[in-house]
């Protein structure tokens, strides 16, 4: 009876030692914080016609929420060029555009998000392509832009206006084609995708206080203004706001 007792005992006992050992994780992930940084190259797409290539480099830190959640503040530098391909009013329009960007946004990977205990704690078995396509993400943010630019020359002509007496008189002002402010703010809102191309294996008995990943990155911003380009004149083809993508390489360290 005894012996009946003690094998019911370890019937019911095994499954919740089990439990206990294999249950639910902290939804915290183990490396909370992460930063990276890398460059690219990125085109303008304004009121110029013929768009031009132009580069940019950004420093970005994440806070992981949870596991394939997180928040960051990324900073960004670079020119954004652009210039016409004929004469407006005489003058050739060109862009180039000094710029500092901040941008606050979250961050989600849905593999991550979704996978269970078990899976997260076996992935370094995957292959560094399965770990990779685990690490696809999506983002969305909002930011500031403060646009710098330089070397612009606006054409000016013969504009009627009346005084205050009600007579009709010619001043000189920038004409439409080329107003526009050389330097100020503007609003803008985020998104990119991207993924991450580990460089660390991930094995328990290697893992050390910090991971290593290639970070593959694409960003569309769309400027709540059309001052990106430098111009925004009340002219036929210019209904649009600016928008500029960034197509980057990084290297971010997960801790």
């Amino acid at each position: 009876m005894r012996r009946i007792s003690l094998f019911a005992i370890l019937c019911l006992a095994i499954p919740f030692l089990g439990y206990s050992q294999f249950g639910n994780e902290s939804p915290v992930p183990y490396f909370r914080y992460s930063v990276t940084g890398g460059l690219g190259a990125n085109q303008l797409y304004g009121d110029l016609d013929k768009r031009q290539i132009g580069g940019g480099v950004y420093l970005r830190g994440n806070y992981f929420l949870t596991h394939g959640l997180s928040i960051g503040l990324e900073l960004q530098e670079g020119l954004l060029r652009g210039k016409d391909s004929v004469e407006t009013d005489g003058e050739t329009r060109k862009a180039v555009n000094l710029y500092h960007t901040g941008i606050l946004g979250v961050r989600f990977q849905p593999i991550k998000f979704l996978q269970d205990d078990h899976l997260r704690r076996v992935e370094y078995r995957e292959s560094v392509v399965k770990r990779t396509l685990n690490s696809v993400y999506i983002g969305a943010g909002i930011g500031v832009l403060h646009s710098l630019q330089w070397d612009k020359r606006r054409a000016e002509g013969p504009v009627r206006s009346t005084d205050n007496a009600g007579n009709t008189i010619i001043v000189n002002n920038v004409l439409p084609a080329h107003e526009g402010r050389n330097h100020g703010f503007s609003y803008i809102v985020s998104t990119d995708v991207g993924f991450e191309i580990p460089l660390h294996s991930l094995k328990p008995n290697l893992l050390d206080s910090y991971v290593w990943n290639l970070v593959v990155n694409g960003q569309l911003n769309f400027s709540l203004d059309d001052e990106l380009d430098g111009y925004s004149g009340a002219y036929p083809g210019n209904e649009h706001r600016d928008i500029y993508a960034l197509l980057s390489l990084g290297v971010n360290l997960r801790f």
